[in-house]
């Protein structure tokens, strides 16, 4: 079988992995030019589910190794008010455990066993259904790739998913946020609370403000595997009412208006945030899904936030993971596509529209 998977994040490389190993042709068509052709990202939690999908898909030296280069954490989950005065410790059950990681890294490990599977610079453009019941894809170049199956691994914005299902709805919520990091010198360990040293804190203001903070300290160093170099860092989000023109502006006004927004807290907060590194501020918006129906039998099937977008919960990342494990497991039963597809997606629906629930009690919909 040909499969077709845009996308080479997390889930798209799970899916390649699995599929490589039962003798599948896979082509992983990525529209960035390189692995590090922009910020990929920061510390990523992958709960229980998607930690057992790459234990079970990944070879067992890159899944070592993805253990190996995992983030050192000593403490959980912790809230606190913007004064700081209080942490209050939440006790994480062990079926939430999983693996926490650099995203950057654990993506280099999944991908150095694909290089002759990736295609890098290949923008999805649109798909095109054959008499032959194949699929041909476009690209932004003017190419086309022909399989029998296009999986979307393409994120909350996913063009596959708006051409397949046209009607999906997505919510944007009125709350937006700047992402970035600071690396973690001396000074800034200092800054950090401690809670947020050893795990994630999150800070809560009254008025619907908040910020996530978690440092990502390397278990090993990835350099000592033959990888690049990484400094440790302390992950942030600013959450606030930032207006539309937050996306027109620079990384260094992205920054000052994240520290701004949270200077009036305990001023070790603001001051971590106006030392972060300007290669990696990104602002966001939190969106929100509804479960579609389903969708015409065609050879063409949607795997993470490309069918299901949640807001930033510490789940998203697994659930993906997991959706690529189980399509996975479904393509290589030995089932006929169009019967192992349909199971895929019906299952695939229960769970990623139950963690979208459970990610949206975290950030409840805001005009």
């Amino acid at each position: 079988m040909r499969v077709l998977v845009i996308g080479a994040g997390l889930a798209g490389p799970c899916l390649a992995h699995a599929l490589l190993r039962h003798g599948h042709d896979v082509q992983l068509l990525e529209r960035d030019a390189a692995v590090d052709a922009r910020a990929q990202g920061y510390r990523i939690h992958i709960n229980a589910d998607g930690d057992a999908a790459l234990r079970r898909w990944l070879p067992p030296a890159d899944y070592e190794l993805a253990h190996a280069t995992s983030c050192l954490t000593t403490r959980g989950v912790a809230f606190a008010g913007p004064d700081l005065r209080e942490f209050r410790e939440i006790e994480i059950p062990p079926e939430a455990a999983g693996l926490t990681a650099d995203r950057l890294t654990l993506r280099r490990i999944m991908l150095r066993g694909l290089t002759g599977s990736v295609r890098f610079g290949a923008a999805f453009s649109r798909y095109e259904l054959l008499e032959d019941a194949t699929v041909r894809v476009h690209l932004a170049d003017g190419s086309t790739a022909e399989g029998d199956l296009l999986v979307a691994t393409d994120g909350a914005n996913s063009g596959v998913r708006r051409q397949l299902l046209p009607g999906f709805r997505v919510s944007v919520h009125g709350t937006r946020l700047i992402y970035g990091r600071t690396p973690l010198t001396a000074h800034v360990r200092a800054l950090t609370p401690e809670p947020a040293l050893g795990g994630f804190l999150g800070v809560l203001g009254p008025d619907g403000r908040q910020l996530a903070l978690a440092a990502q300290r390397f278990r090993r160093s990835p350099a000592e595997f033959g990888l690049p170099q990484a400094q440790d860092y302390v992950m942030w989000s600013v959450a606030g009412a930032f207006g539309p023109e937050l996306f027109d502006l620079g990384p260094a006004d992205q920054l000052t208006l994240a520290a701004d927004g949270i200077a009036d807290w305990h001023p070790s907060l603001s001051a971590l945030v106006r030392l972060g590194d300007l290669r990696y501020v990104v602002p966001a918006t939190i969106q929100s899904s509804e479960r579609p129906g389903p969708w015409p039998p065609v050879p063409v099937t949607l795997v993470g936030d490309a069918a299901h977008p949640m807001p930033p919960a510490g789940i998203s990342a697994g659930t993906a993971l997991h959706d690529a494990g189980l399509l996975a497991a479904h393509l290589v039963s030995g089932a006929p596509l169009p019967e192992a597809l349909r199971s895929y997606e019906r299952e695939m629906l229960d769970h990623g529209f139950a963690a979208v629930a459970a990610s949206g009690r975290s950030h409840p919909a805001q005009p």
